[in-house]
Order: structure tokens, then C-alpha cells, then sequence
């Protein structure tokens, strides 16, 4: 992802250094937290470990940025493709084994009843 990030940067003649992605368990987060030459921490993951990056980074005055235990809905109308709903619902609670921060967690349905 950083290779391709890095080109992306480079064809809009922006300086490629200023994005860098690790991969890794809690060890390496660690690291990454509490290094002071890095001004900025960006995590995404469950709000148990975002707290314990946010206080890590605080005890070095170092900033963070948090996206935490999305709850994400899909909402069906009465009127949907039920065929197009039901790829799209599979896909989105299941289709990256739940590894995305827009992984559905919520099913909403609008029912037309009948008297």
C-alpha cells in the first residue's frame, strides 16, 4: 500500500515521505506510539486498543488520529433491488472478513404493511 500511495504522491509532484503504513501486532504499535519523531499517529482499529494509542501518544505530546469500532447500518427501502440488496449486504458484512472500518455491523429494513 505504501509503494502505491508513494506513487500516487509522485505524480502529483508531492514529496512521497509523508505517508508510511506499517503492518503489525500490539509490539510494533507500541513503538510506533511512542517514537517522538513521529508527529502524527494514525489508527484504526477497536476503540480498547484506540485508547491505549491515544494515551501513549498524549504522554509524548504527540497528535493522533482515531477511527474506532465503526457501527455502520445498511438501510433497505421498501422500493430496493432485493437481489442488488442482497450482494451488497453479503459483501459488506463479510467480504473483507471484517477487516474495513465500513464492515456492516446493522441491517435496517423498511417494511410496506398491508391492511
Amino acid at each position: 500500500m505504501t509503494k502505491l500511495v508513494a506513487g500516487v504522491l509522485e505524480k502529483n509532484n508531492l514529496p512521497t515521505a509523508v505517508f508510511t503504513s506499517f503492518c503489525g501486532g500490539a509490539d510494533i504499535g507500541q513503538a510506533i506510539a511512542k517514537d517522538t519523531r513521529i508527529p502524527l499517529v494514525s489508527f484504526t482499529g477497536s476503540s480498547k486498543v484506540g485508547l491505549m494509542v491515544q494515551q501513549t501518544v498524549n504522554q509524548r505530546y504527540g497528535k493522533c488520529l482515531l477511527e474506532l469500532s465503526g457501527n455502520n447500518a445498511i438501510i433497505v427501502m421498501d422500493d430496493a433491488d432485493i437481489q442488488l440488496a442482497a450482494r451488497s449486504i453479503l459483501f459488506a458484512a463479510v467480504g473483507t472478513a471484517g477487516q474495513r472500518c465500513t464492515t456492516c455491523r446493522r441491517l435496517v429494513f423498511k417494511l410496506m404493511i398491508f391492511h
